[in-house]
């Protein structure tokens, strides 16, 4: 039998839970700036809110739901999907130049 010396048994690594932990810190702050900009930045809600009632009409040219002058199906779907859109377009152009 031989013996295992220090020199050939493996070496256990950790992983890196800071660095997952950050990264989702990170997204979360730039989903964060992003809605910000929607909710404060008054060309951008216009143009949010154009998107929003395009996408109105498109649904109820196809039957799938009425939109109305209240009712708005598609309102938070953009509002908070375009911007979740952009952070993670950002997100991934973080990771991919650092």
């Amino acid at each position: 039998m031989d013996k295992l010396s220090l020199e050939e048994t493996p070496i256990m690594q950790t992983a890196k839970s800071n660095s997952r932990f950050h990264s989702i810190a990170l997204f979360i702050v730039i989903y964060i700036i992003c809605q910000g900009i929607v909710f404060f930045v008054h060309p951008v809600w216009q143009l949010i809110e154009k998107l929003s009632f395009l996408i109105d009409d498109l649904l109820n040219i196809t039957g799938i739901a009425l939109a109305d002058g209240e009712f708005n199906p598609s309102g938070l779907w953009v509002i908070f999907g375009v911007p979740l859109l952009c952070t993670l377009i950002i997100f991934y152009l973080i990771k991919k130049l650092s």
